[in-house]
């Protein structure tokens, strides 16, 4: 039976699970630092996903997958994710820096199929692994180490998952401070950032340390516009879900206990959603 969010939450180190969860994905990140930088950015990652679903549907039954152009723009405008035009510069954009690539041989390249390169399916695949290396922590289970077994597997587990992943598209957008830093340039990294910055902590705290001392060198990390990232961190501040111990952007972070509440929900939202598919793929692989 697939851990629900209500089960992931309850348990008594859940958040020091997903503390940790964080970190493993940031070095994850370090490995895949562009393909990462995709995921990691609301829209951007949507779109990802929706293209990663098409091509691993195109490939059961061992054959191989591809990704049809216009199904991509249609499933879009269908999740509501974006445009047809958003989803066609972000397709070239994909194709220019070798994260995706042309089937060679299949005809006019303006229509011919294109699917995802070998980085990418392996940054994929080491995303997906950490999320089950961390649901395995919790209930002492080997959802990693089946899939290690059968790589293959992921491609019927990652439609499943990218399903949940978008929603209703762009009208799904989180609520409260999330949803302050959602149109940031890999605001997901910094989620993960702060999740694996905290200093030990007590449960009845309404205000949690973090060791992030400097906006500068948190935006040069993310390679992001600084009075961009400031401007959002003090509308955080305004709302007081961070500050700081000292000075603004130059002493060490703070975020509250609501604050830490959200990032860690979404955190076990997604975990919750793959051992839904993980449950779903395995009790119906025989």
């Amino acid at each position: 039976m697939a851990l629900t969010l209500t089960q992931i939450s309850g348990f008594p180190t859940y958040v020091e699970a997903v503390c940790r969860h964080a970190q493993a994905l940031l070095d994850a990140a370090d490995k895949f630092p562009g393909i990462t930088s995709i995921f990691a950015t609301e829209q951007r990652g949507m779109m990802a996903n929706v293209g990663l679903s098409l091509y691993f549907e195109t490939s059961q039954g061992g054959q191989p997958g591809n990704i049809i152009m216009a199904r991509f723009f249609e499933r879009v405008e269908e999740r509501a994710v974006a445009s047809r035009n958003t989803a066609d510069a972000f397709i070239k954009e994909m194709l220019q820096y070798g994260y995706l690539s042309h089937i060679e041989g299949a005809g006019d390249k303006r229509v011919r199929p294109i699917v995802p390169t070998e980085k990418t399916m392996l940054a994929v695949f080491t995303w997906a692994l950490e999320h089950l290396k961390t649901l395995d922590s919790f209930d002492g289970g080997s959802r990693s180490e089946v899939v290690l077994r059968a790589p293959e597997m992921l491609a019927k587990l990652q439609p499943n998952i990218a399903d949940d992943l978008v929603g209703k598209g762009g009208a799904e957008i989180s609520t409260g401070t999330l949803a302050l830093f959602a149109w940031v340039n890999k605001s997901k990294l910094l989620f993960l950032r702060i999740l694996a910055s905290m200093m030990p902590f007590r449960d009845d705290d309404s205000r949690f340390l973090t060791d992030i001392e400097s906006t500068a060198d948190l935006t040069r990390w993310m390679n992001v516009s600084r009075t961009h990232l400031a401007r959002k961190l003090r509308d955080a501040e305004d709302m007081g879900s961070l500050g700081w111990c000292g000075d603004r952007g130059n002493s060490q972070m703070w975020i509250s206990s609501g604050f830490l509440h959200e990032i860690v929900s979404e955190q076990a939202s997604r975990l919750a959603f793959f051992d839904m598919a993980y449950e779903l793929v395995f009790s119906t692989a025989d």
